[in-house]
């Protein structure tokens, strides 16, 4: 059965106006958990070479095709250096790790989910929450 424009809806201003709100914040919100993930990609894709790594350092730089990355360190949950690029040399297959965080960097309109490296503030990093914590996200979330 065909629709006819009497079966619509029409809203008030305010109305849409609230709709329109809610539509951004959901996309807002969408769009933050997707940098989420693909930075925790990074870290899974990061453990097939050294399967205990929870915490990558990196830089992220720009070229001609967009943002970029390059990993610097890696390391476990109790902070131990597992691989660093001046003491272990080139990364198995680097570009499995560092497409993610630059896909991560490209997409956050605003949001990174990458902090200050504590070991140098000019380096990046990207830490995968422990199982039994939330994500700092998560938590700002149950504030909304």
């Amino acid at each position: 059965m065909p629709s006819t424009i009497k079966d619509y809806l029409t809203l008030t201003s305010d109305q849409r106006d609230r709709v329109r709100t809610a539509v951004r914040s959901l996309a807002v919100r969408s769009n933050e958990h997707y940098c989420d993930l693909l930075a925790a990609e990074a870290v899974l894709a990061a453990r097939t070479a050294y399967p205990d790594t929870t915490r990558l350092v990196f830089t992220l730089g720009e070229d001609i095709t967009g943002p970029t990355a390059m990993l610097v360190g890696a390391y476990n949950r109790a902070g131990e250096l597992l691989w660093y690029i001046d003491r272990d040399g080139e990364w198995p297959d680097e570009s499995q790790v560092t497409d993610l965080l630059a896909a991560a960097a490209d997409r956050f309109d605003g949001y990174c989910p990458f902090t200050d490296a504590r070991e140098d503030k000019d380096l990046d990093e990207y830490e995968l929450p422990a199982a039994d914590r939330p994500r700092p996200s998560q938590a700002a979330e149950a504030d909304r």
